[in-house]
């Protein structure tokens, strides 16, 4: 089948998924008020990658003749990279970065942990046949992933074989068929709009205890058994012109839990084995197989965030004051870092010798997922600046149709910016309804915490990122300049 459109993706929600929400089980995903929009907004995805016209940009023709998306290839030359960063940005850059989760995330997930058939298959070569055929399978029937890679966050100072068996999820015991999993696995984003999950990563484990928690595999959302508890929604359920990015953009978190789940052998790929479980994500160079799309996707969102400060400024002709001019000149700087960096990421690949596949510079990946949550809470708060209490001063549309309706159009004078932007047809108060639903909506803070915490602690990753630098070159300098011979020695 390989690339489905839309009204295919959407058919297939159509099952027995437990998806529980307020209360509830959630009749159907594609229909039901918090969750429809967002359903929709990923056919849309579906839709767009099958546009004759971005076609070749997004997809290429795979071994069966058919067209998949390029997010699925594993990586065999720098030129595979620079393709691939081209499909991610089509849709980062359509959308303004507002959906992180886009199916093209776990898609290059999926390819990464395939990349790494010979580290799952070095002790049982069977496992690294099935990780091959689990990414075979997700791309020839254009499968949207979700993903359970962390623990729950119940006690992270005792040992997990000291604390009470299957809060994390792991292997109760073996069938002919495969194996049952009990317990919980979070974060589940995207999953009520998912067809298939895909766990694995963590926790690391020690001993012979712990052995039950080292697996790696996938399920189908709908399996029995398995059931997802979400967040609230925070799609308010009001026109796209109120909340143009809620309306859209809530792929909803969830946490995964596992009432003794059966998985099919054939879907595990890790399996109790302490070596090959706890250096994964070294094996399968996790950053640099996943952080390619952020990267991209972060370039994007940076230069909506960037277009969204200019017209706030421009809407009301703060843009000529230099304390406004410094902030959306910070904005533009953390834009252009970006862009460098995923630049250098692609023209600073290496190709890994272990599997022949190229990998995208470990510096520059690390750089831009160290930088990003720091910059966007920053930009922020410098919308937050420039926008004032406009923010405050930008009724609905049903208010605004109602105001005029009882006083005339004159009444309109009273909420407009001091910019003529009738050209553009950007006008103030979707302008600034726009970017409260940015800033300041229940949306708006889940995005904020979600750049924060993104690929884990950002204060832990910086020391990690000291930690596992090579400083030698750095020293060496030091030294050689301590050395008072050492120009004298340079010039003879």
């Amino acid at each position: 089948m390989a690339m489905r459109d839309g009204a295919a993706y959407l058919a297939g929600l159509k099952d027995q998924r437990r998806i529980w929400h307020n209360g509830a089980l959630v009749d159907d995903v594609t229909t039901a008020p918090g969750f429809a929009n967002a359903a929709h907004t990923i056919a849309a995805y579906y839709d767009f990658q099958c546009d004759p016209v971005i076609r070749d940009v997004i997809s290429y023709e795979d071994e069966d003749g058919d067209r998949s998306h390029r997010s699925f290839k594993i990586p065999r030359s720098k030129d595979d990279l620079r393709k691939r960063g081209a499909a991610y940005a089509a849709w980062a850059e359509h959308t303004g970065g507002q959906l992180g989760r886009a199916p093209d995330y776990m898609n290059a997930a999926m390819a990464g942990v395939a990349a790494a058939r010979h580290h799952w298959g070095q002790n049982n070569p069977v496992l690294g046949e099935r990780v091959t055929n689990i990414l075979d399978h997700c791309r020839r029937n254009d499968v949207c992933l979700t993903h359970t890679f962390i623990t729950p966050q119940i006690d992270r100072k005792t040992p997990l074989g000291q604390q009470e068996p299957f809060l994390n999820a792991g292997v109760v015991r073996q069938t002919s068929d495969g194996v049952i999993v009990r317990g919980a696995r979070v974060l589940g984003t995207l999953a009520p709009f998912s067809d298939e999950n895909l766990s694995f990563l963590m926790p690391v484990v020690k001993g012979e205890d712990e052995l039950k928690y080292a697996i790696g595999f996938t399920t189908r959302v709908d399996t029995p058994g398995l059931h997802w508890v979400c967040r609230d929604s925070f799609d308010p359920n009001r026109s796209t012109r109120d909340y143009p990015i809620s309306s859209r953009f809530e792929e909803i978190d969830t946490v995964a839990v596992f009432d003794d789940v059966e998985v099919p052998w054939e879907n595990v790929f890790d399996y109790q084995d302490e070596k090959v479980h706890n250096i994964a994500p070294l094996a399968m160079r996790f950053h640099e197989s996943l952080g390619h799309h952020v990267i991209v996707k972060n370039v994007a969102k940076t230069r909506f965030l960037l277009g969204l400060a200019h017209l706030i400024a421009e809407n009301a002709q703060t843009n000529s004051f230099i304390n406004v001019q410094i902030r959306l000149g910070d904005i533009v700087t953390m834009l252009q870092t970006l862009e460098s960096i995923a630049l250098a990421a692609v023209e600073g690949a290496v190709k890994n010798p272990d599997n022949g596949v190229w990998y995208c510079n470990h510096n520059a990946i690390v750089a831009g997922l160290r930088l990003f949550p720091e910059y966007y809470v920053q930009i922020i708060d410098h919308i937050k600046q420039i926008g004032g209490s406009n923010f405050m001063a930008a009724p609905s549309a049903a208010n605004m149709d109602a105001i005029t309706e009882a006083l005339g159009p004159s009444v309109e004078r009273y909420f407009k910016g001091a910019a003529d932007m009738s050209e553009s047809g950007i006008e103030k108060v979707p302008l600034f309804r726009l970017a409260w639903d940015v800033v300041g909506t229940s949306l708006a803070g889940r995005q904020e915490l979600y750049e924060r915490f993104f690929f884990g602690d950002q204060q832990v990753s910086k020391s990690q990122s000291y930690l596992r630098f090579d400083k030698t070159e750095a020293v060496d300098i030091v030294r050689r300049l301590l050395n008072p011979e050492w120009l004298s020695q340079e010039s003879t």
